[in-house]
């Protein structure tokens, strides 16, 4: 139940970003994340499944299986790096144009007798 909890969640959220920050996505938006992340889950678990029935810790072709696994961690990680340097960009420039308006403000402010 916490899995698919946590879907759901994840399924929201990412619509609502990818709609900029719309608080009803639509059906189609949510769908489509959806499929993407259930995609993503199954791949996942199918990746790791047989690692977790056997007791082969340490085997060749058990590192073989993995290394899909190792790289969309691997794009995963890099995936979140641009997006939080690209969410600190925009921050800077927001506080840069608010910085910028409250100067402005105050310039044009006119003297009080």
């Amino acid at each position: 139940m916490f899995f698919v909890t946590s879907g759901n969640s994840a399924v929201f959220v990412l619509g609502m970003m990818s709609t900029g920050v719309n608080d009803n996505p639509s059906a189609r938006v949510k769908f489509a994340w959806g499929v993407l992340i259930s995609g993503i889950a199954i791949s996942l678990l199918l990746a790791c499944w047989p690692a977790g029935l056997r007791a082969q810790v340490g085997s060749d072709r058990d590192h073989r299986r993995r290394m899909p696994l190792v790289g969309v961690i691997v794009l995963m990680a890099i995936a979140l790096w641009r997006g939080l340097r690209e969410d600190h960009e925009e921050e800077k420039r927001r506080e840069c144009a608010l910085r910028r308006r409250v100067r402005e403000f105050v310039d044009h402010t006119p003297p009080t007798p």
